[in-house]
């Protein structure tokens, strides 16, 4: 009998969601399945049907998934009688990452093998220039280890036929989810995308131009960065930029009693973070 043929699909910019992914690559070899990655962004996967499941493993963008992955589930052909699988990696809340992936997959008639979610890194630039770096140093072994497991739990449902997998995650918070709303598909085209800004500071060095995710950054007058509006908004080019020369709408004052609120849900919950001081690119742990 031929070994079920698993396809792991990621969007994973620190590298902590592949990470993962491997971890549960191994779960899922020693069970006896076939396991080959496939990074979203590097387009559509051929003969996607030869597959028997395919897992999409991501970070959570702002209590939802990162455009690229509700694009490339979208894209995807009728998968009757294909399985799927979701991991996800947060900082401090999920929201509803983990619940619109899944219901995409039902949408197109797959059968859920499992979900996961894991803590990873919080990049995000609200709380890095307030001195905040939640979930530093994770995934840890603990989660690694997790993710293994995880992948043998998978490939069990899949070879006997187990129907019972994880819950949806609760409803998120009302706080987060009008967060979520100002940050979606169609503010983003409309306006949150090309309200990114480089400052007198740009020495014209094109790292933003070399390092966004989706290429939505030319060169423009004078080698300056000029911003297109397929942005996914996960804000890599301020977070990489070395003259702190970037300004995007998270750095809107309107924004920041959000992200301060945030932060205090954050510590009320004792989630883990480090105090850091973040400029130039560059994170500072334990600043005077």
């Amino acid at each position: 009998m031929k070994p079920l043929k698993v396809l792991i699909c990621t969007l994973s910019q620190s590298g902590s969601t592949d990470k993962i992914a491997n971890k549960i690559g191994e779960g899922l070899t020693s069970s006896g399945m076939e396991v080959r990655y496939h990074p979203v962004l590097s387009g559509p996967v051929p003969e996607i049907l030869s597959y028997d499941a395919i897992g999409i493993g991501c970070p959570a963008y702002v209590f939802r998934p990162p455009f690229p992955i509700t694009d490339f589930i979208q894209s995807l052909p009728d998968l009757k009688k294909k399985y799927f699988f979701t991991f996800v990696q947060y900082g401090t809340n999920p929201g509803a990452t983990g619940n619109r992936i899944r219901r995409q997959f039902r949408k197109k008639h797959a059968i859920d093998a499992g979900y996961l979610t894991t803590r990873g890194a919080d990049y995000f630039i609200g709380y890095l220039r307030k001195g905040y770096f939640f979930s530093a140093g994770f995934p840890g072994d603990f989660e690694l280890q997790t993710a293994v497991e995880f992948g043998v739990k998978v490939a069990h449902r899949m070879q006997h036929g187990y129907p019972e997998t994880e819950p949806y995650d609760p409803s998120t918070p009302l706080l987060y989810a009008i967060e979520r709303f100002s940050v979606n598909r169609f503010n983003a085209k409309l306006y949150l995308a090309r309200s990114y800004k480089a400052t007198k500071e740009c020495d014209g060095c094109g790292i933003c131009i070399k390092k966004c995710p989706v290429q939505n950054i030319k060169e423009g007058k004078n080698k300056r960065p000029v911003w297109g509006n397929n942005c996914m908004l996960c804000n890599t080019c301020e977070l990489k930029c070395p003259k702190d020369a970037i300004k995007s709408p998270y750095d809107w004052a309107m924004n920041q009693p959000f992200f301060t609120m945030n932060i205090k849900r954050a510590l009320k919950h004792q989630l883990p973070y480090s105090k850091i001081k973040f400029q130039k690119s560059r994170i500072e742990y334990n600043p005077n």
